[in-house]
Order: C-alpha cells, then sequence, then structure tokens
C-alpha cells in the first residue's frame, strides 16, 4: 500500500493546481444532482443521465471521467395530472397553469457512479442519496438531502515505466485502497430561481493512519448555487446561473452561467470559470424520452501551453413519465 499511499499523497498535493480531488463537471447546470444530494426527486419522472467528460486533451495523463446517475420521486403530487374537466389542449394548459408548480411534500432516492482517471489512478466511487421535499408556500419549496457511500482507489502499476523493474519498494504493491464518504446539501426552488448549498467529501479521511507512511488528506468541498429563470418572449428563456467552489485547503472557483432555451426544445449556454476556461454548450431535448448536450472548455489558464480545450457529452433519458414532459419543470 505504501505506493498508492505515496502517489495519493502526491495527487492531493497538487489538487491546489488542478482543482481536481472531485470530478470536475461543466455540466452541471442540466444535472445538479450531481453537487447537491437535496436534487433528488425534485422532477416528476424517473430523471436517468450519464456524462463522458475528457479534460485538457493534448496533455499526457490528463484527466477524464464519466458518470450514471438517477434519481426519481416517492409519493409525489403529479402536478402535470390534466384536470377531468377540461378537455384537448385546454386541459394540457389548465394542467400546466394550475398544477405545474404545486408540490406536496415527497420524498426523492437516486445514486450516482462515477469512474475517474488521472495518470496512474483509477478511482470509483458509489453514493445512494435521499431527499425530501417540502413546500413553504403555494410557490417555494425546500428540500433537504443526505449522500453515503465509498470511494475506491486504484493505481495502475502496468503503466509504471520503471528505472528498476524489480526495485524491492515495488514488490507485492496491491495497489487499492477505500474509504467512506458523506454529503449533505439543501435546495430552495420555486417556478423562476434556485439557491443551494452542499457540502461533498465531509468525512475526515486519511491515505494512510500507519506510522511511518505518507499521509494525506481528502478535502471537503463546498458548493453554493443559485440561477434565475427570465422569460425573454413566450418561446425564449434566458437562465443565468453561479456556482462557488471552496476546498477545505482554501481553494476556490467560481463559474457565471447563462442559457438559453428556445421552444422549450433548443437550447445554448455559455460559463466562464474564472482563472481556468471558457466553456460553449449546445443541447437538444429530442423527446419526452431522450435529451443529448455537448460542451467545449477552451483553456484560459496556463495549462492552455499543453492542452487548449475539454470535452463533455451527456445523455439524458426520463422514464416514467407518462405524462410525457420535455423539457424539465425544475432544472433548467
Amino acid at each position: 500500500m505504501k505506493l498508492l499511499h505515496l502517489l495519493l499523497v502526491l495527487v492531493i498535493a497538487t489538487a491546489p493546481v488542478c482543482a481536481q480531488q472531485l470530478p470536475q463537471h461543466t455540466q452541471y447546470v442540466q444535472n445538479n444532482f450531481l453537487l447537491n444530494p437535496a436534487v433528488a426527486g425534485i422532477e416528476s419522472y424517473v430523471d436517468l443521465r450519464s456524462g463522458y467528460r475528457s479534460q485538457w486533451v493534448g496533455l499526457e495523463g490528463a484527466p477524464s471521467s464519466f458518470y450514471a446517475s438517477v434519481h426519481t420521486p416517492l409519493n409525489k403530487h403529479d402536478r402535470n395530472a390534466p384536470q377531468r374537466h377540461m378537455r384537448g389542449n385546454n386541459a394540457a394548459a389548465g394542467a400546466n397553469k394550475n398544477n405545474r408548480f404545486h408540490l406536496k411534500p415527497h420524498h426523492g432516492l437516486g445514486a450516482v457512479a462515477q469512474m475517474d482517471k488521472a495518470g496512474l489512478l483509477r478511482t470509483f466511487s458509489l453514493n445512494l442519496s435521499y431527499a425530501y421535499h417540502l413546500p413553504l408556500t403555494s410557490s417555494l419549496n425546500l428540500s433537504g438531502g443526505v449522500t453515503a457511500g465509498l470511494t475506491q482507489y486504484r493505481l495502475k502499476k502496468e503503466d509504471l515505466n520503471l528505472v528498476t523493474p524489480n526495485d524491492p519498494f515495488l514488490a507485492g504493491e496491491f495497489g487499492s485502497m477505500n474509504k467512506a464518504d458523506l454529503g449533505l446539501g439543501l435546495w430552495l426552488y420555486s417556478s423562476n430561481f434556485y439557491v443551494g448549498i452542499s457540502g461533498l467529501q465531509l468525512l475526515r479521511s486519511e491515505t494512510s493512519k500507519s506510522e511511518g507512511d505518507p499521509r494525506a488528506t481528502l478535502q471537503k468541498h463546498y458548493y453554493a448555487t443559485g440561477g434565475i429563470r427570465i422569460r425573454a418572449s413566450a418561446l425564449v428563456t434566458l437562465t443565468p446561473s453561479v456556482m462557488v467552489k471552496v476546498a477545505e485547503n482554501g481553494l476556490s472557483m467560481v463559474d457565471l452561467n447563462t442559457k438559453l432555451t428556445y421552444a422549450r426544445r433548443f437550447w445554448v449556454g455559455g460559463s466562464y470559470r474564472h482563472h481556468d476556461a471558457l466553456t460553449g454548450t449546445v443541447g437538444i431535448y429530442v423527446n419526452h424520452l431522450l435529451d443529448v448536450s455537448y460542451s467545449q472548455d477552451i483553456t484560459t489558464s496556463d495549462l492552455n501551453k499543453v492542452s487548449a480545450n475539454s470535452h463533455e457529452v451527456v445523455l439524458g433519458i426520463k422514464l416514467n413519465n407518462p405524462q410525457k414532459v420535455v423539457c424539465p419543470q425544475w432544472i433548467w
């Protein structure tokens, strides 16, 4: 285990440079559940999403990550159900007008699996989440969530280039270790805005507790997010948002985002990540089942000398969606 401990010390020691103890996502605006467990069950359907990110393309050993997430409501009043005394299109219009933003207290369950590769280090995590959604007024809702799981770190020894092939320091090394994880979050939301705070990697965990072994602490990460929805016209919606990430070691990152949606089906967006990147995103809600989006980051930090960009693709699937909701009602 000493080799893995030493590698983790080096990775964590360089985290202030890469800000990468946790996987980075550009399209979290499409899936805030990745950052905040309180989002679990916020929609009226089963929300299944997967994403792949290739970061800092061209840089040897640069991070790449894949995730799959799912969350669903339990015992939730279907705010999209048409009113029985109305017919045809008027029924759908009445349902949207009267029920769309009406909630009853309900629970949410979810899970996130992530795989991350950076150099010789492989990371796999699996977290389960629970949230409770409570209406504060007829238009304002609050949810609280908790997530817990396990993260495995593994060293891919076969890719090591050794000066001394039979180095006794490496003999018998298995090169993997596990740690428990815990996260908490709150999410305040209405039809026109949302505000969220969360913390991830909250359990104090050192990479080694053996006397004389290298030591490093996995840093807690705190997130604050917020956004508003501006209806510019009957067909166009503008959504500016912000995300602030603060690590326990004092490292911070700020994202300024904007998203323009047309006809509740097509959207484009852009972001500025302070001292890191400019991003552009395009997406389409294909139908009530499927949506897909792509983003590209243009590196603005010193890393642009070796890597000009990063790429990310996200696929979304809506299950158990009898009302055929196309554009999400609360995560926009």
